[in-house]
């Protein structure tokens, strides 16, 4: 593909970018561009972190930017994740959280040699002065009750009774961007009030240098069905989405990147897929965000010649408009998903064969199954 049709790829499969005009801008430069996304390290690496962030730095990389991911270690510890020390967050970001986004990156056709990946505590110690008057400048930007409404960037409520170090983890995060020379701050559309502040105070942070370009990947929805169905009349579906995003914290929302083929098709099998539903259908979400986001063949249904026989789709619009008229049946289309998803994790899947990989893995099931 050119470089224009990627970057026209890259936006139409963007949740929201903050500005368009600046990212095609950037993009269309012969500068040096700097990317960041950052991790909380907080359990195994479901699709929405793994592929839904691969899809995005594949494309990018294919634009010649310079793509990084970042373990926020330090954030994890602030947020109390794993066993709510820095040093087990250290270890297991350095582990097995890098080897699985390398695995995603890979099963997307990407190189990993491509990907650099930083332990932010390395980073914090190489220039700890720079990085802390970085959160000091942000944080006089930056009004409490905002930094108290942005804590649900971690999974925490503005309600919440929380400890004064959780009121610094927004402040921290927008300081990463500011501290890496990051031309473009990506993540899902959950960390959105993070990157709101960030643009807001960069003129008073970074005076004279240009805002980041902010790029959000739409967020995936976990497989069980929601507490409250249908959803109640009014309901703003951004909200729903959030309420529903894929979570690492119930396993049975999630698919792993390293699942086995049995794990994916039981879990895909056991979702919640109501028939004609296209709104709050996790099934028909994840193909249309992962499955159509680089298709160059027809999205195919086999079933049998009583069930309609095979049908063919080109566009996940068409898709859609089947699945909403009942021409497509759940059962049908779980199937479908299933082998696709399947075949699509096979170099992850491989990835974590490898003795040494595997080993990593190994570290992680162990404090999991511990807790």
């Amino acid at each position: 593909m050119s470089k224009d049709e990627i970057i026209k790829r890259l936006i139409k499969n963007s949740a929201e970018i903050i500005t368009e005009e600046e990212l095609r801008a950037l993009l269309s430069s012969e500068k040096e561009i700097n990317h960041y996304i950052g991790f909380e390290i907080s359990g195994y690496v479901h699709l929405g972190t793994g592929l839904m962030t691969a899809l995005v730095l594949k494309d990018l990389t294919d634009l010649g930017v310079k793509c990084t991911i970042w373990l926020a270690d330090w954030h994890t510890w602030i947020n109390e994740k794993l066993d709510g020390s820095k040093e087990t967050a250290a270890a297991i970001g350095e582990g097995y959280f890098a080897e699985a986004m390398k695995a995603s990156f890979m099963a997307v056709g990407g190189d990993p040699e491509k990907l650099e990946i930083r332990l932010a505590s390395k980073w914090y110690a190489k220039q700890p002065m720079e990085f802390w008057e970085y959160v000091i400048k942000v944080s006089q930007n930056t009004s409490l009750s905002r930094m108290l409404r942005s804590v649900n960037i971690m999974g925490r409520e503005a309600g919440d009774n929380i400890e004064h170090a959780k009121t610094m983890y927004p402040s921290m995060q927008v300081a990463d961007i500011f501290f890496q020379g990051i031309e473009i701050a990506h993540a899902g559309m959950d960390q959105r009030k993070a990157h709101v502040v960030m643009r807001d105070v960069a003129d008073k942070v970074a005076p004279g240098k240009p805002k980041p370009v902010v790029l959000h990947h739409p967020l995936l929805i976990g497989l069980q069905k929601p507490q409250t169905w249908p959803i109640p009349e009014g309901k703003e579906q951004k909200d729903v989405i959030m309420e529903m995003k894929m979570s690492k914290s119930d396993p049975r929302s999630a698919i792993w990147v390293h699942d086995n083929p049995e794990e994916i098709e039981q879990k895909i099998k056991g979702a919640f897929c109501p028939e004609k539903e296209i709104q709050y259908n996790p099934i028909l979400n994840w193909a249309g965000h992962l499955l159509f986001w680089d298709r160059n063949e027809p999205f195919k249904i086999e079933r049998k010649e009583e069930h309609g026989g095979n049908v063919e789709f080109d566009t996940y619009e068409d898709l859609e408009a089947a699945y909403a008229s009942g021409e497509v049946h759940p059962m049908d289309l779980k199937a479908t998903v299933a082998n696709e998803l399947i075949e699509l994790l096979k170099p992850a899947r491989d990835h974590f064969t490898k003795p040494e990989i595997a080993a990593k893995k190994a570290e992680l099931d162990k404090l999991l199954t511990n807790k």
